[in-house]
């Protein structure tokens, strides 16, 4: 290469850095305009918007004392005096009256037995006696000859830490005790709360389907009666939920039983032994074939690329040497 063609490579670096900085350069101000046009629509959304309140302001905003405002026609055919108004909140607990303290507990126990049949039998027998129930049961059994069981049971709280001490006097071992509370009183006395207000739209929503004279009003009433009915049945469906959990303790026991010791087969047989070593030993010769097959054709099929390899490490060779600034005798 003459000293013209090597003056001419650093201008043509200079000249492709500049393209390649000029072209960052508009994807930077390109990026910064899309994000200043995105913030300015989410500015603009974000306004608080108006309505007109009508028949629509009567619908269940939420369970937990969010509960809708007192429904009206805007056409005044029906006038809003004829319906008695409404609180603006939903009742305090106070107004509801003093509501029980609200406590779901659960507990879990791992233990092991001597006998785990006759454990489950005895646990089952425990939670009927108090009243009780097994939710759920099985039984299991492992190639050692070690049984187990999981059992869930559903008792009464006011029994749940005697039957838990119970279980635990069936025990050869207690693995494991978790027992666990909670607290869910606040959440009933809003539903408790939430449940008054939206019985007294549905009152409200009732009176105004009586008083509707159009086929209009009576579907723009009914539409909104069915979605606080809707709602009211939610709230109640919740509240029989959390009346049956904390009314019902819960106690799940898994059950296992102490390792048996086996004893040896009664008849040798080693010529049955040398036979499963031969097999497995000419099960080995053939695995081993087979990867050196799957080996020599993993060879095969890397030659192109090797070719391919070296042609490109030859070429790169070639452009260096010829590229390459020959010194220069003193």
């Amino acid at each position: 290469m003459d000293q013209a063609n090597v003056s001419k490579i650093p201008n043509l670096m200079k000249k492709i850095i500049a393209g390649i900085l000029i072209a960052l350069g508009v994807l930077v101000i390109f990026f910064i305009v899309v994000t200043v046009i995105n913030n300015f629509r989410t500015t603009s959304l974000s306004q608080p918007v108006s309505y007109n309140q009508g028949l629509g302001s009567g619908i269940a905003t939420g369970m937990m004392g969010l509960a809708p405002s007192a429904p009206s026609f805007q056409d005044n055919s029906i006038p809003e005096r004829a319906i008695a108004p409404m609180p603006s909140t939903a009742p305090t607990a106070s107004e509801t009256g003093t509501i029980q303290q609200k406590v779901i507990k659960t507990a879990s126990l791992s233990i092991t037995v001597n006998d785990v049949d006759k454990t489950v039998g005895q646990i089952t027998n425990e939670a009927v006696l108090v009243s009780g129930f097994v939710q759920n049961s099985s039984v299991t059994e492992n190639e050692k000859g070690i049984k187990y069981a999981n059992i869930i049971l559903r008792v009464p709280v006011a029994s749940f830490e005697n039957l838990i001490s119970k279980i635990k006097s069936f025990a050869s071992l207690v693995d494991r005790e978790d027992i666990n509370g909670q607290e869910v009183t606040q959440e009933y006395v809003d539903l408790q709360a939430s449940l008054t207000h939206n019985l007294a739209v549905e009152a409200q929503y009732l009176e105004l389907l009586k008083r509707a004279q159009t086929v209009e009003e009576i579907i723009a009433v009914r539409d909104k009666l069915d979605q606080v009915q809707g709602q009211i049945e939610q709230i109640k469906g919740r509240i029989r939920y959390l009346d049956n959990q904390t009314e019902m303790a819960t106690i799940a026991v898994n059950i296992s039983s102490e390792a048996k010791v086996t004893l040896p087969a009664e008849k040798w047989q080693p010529w049955e032994v040398i036979k499963g070593a031969a097999k497995n030993f000419i099960v080995g010769l053939q695995n081993f074939a087979n990867f050196i097959i799957l080996l020599i054709f993993f060879l095969v099929t890397l030659i192109p690329y090797l070719i391919v390899i070296y042609l490109i490490y030859r070429l790169v060779k070639w452009l260096i040497k010829k590229f390459k600034k020959p010194k220069q005798n003193i």
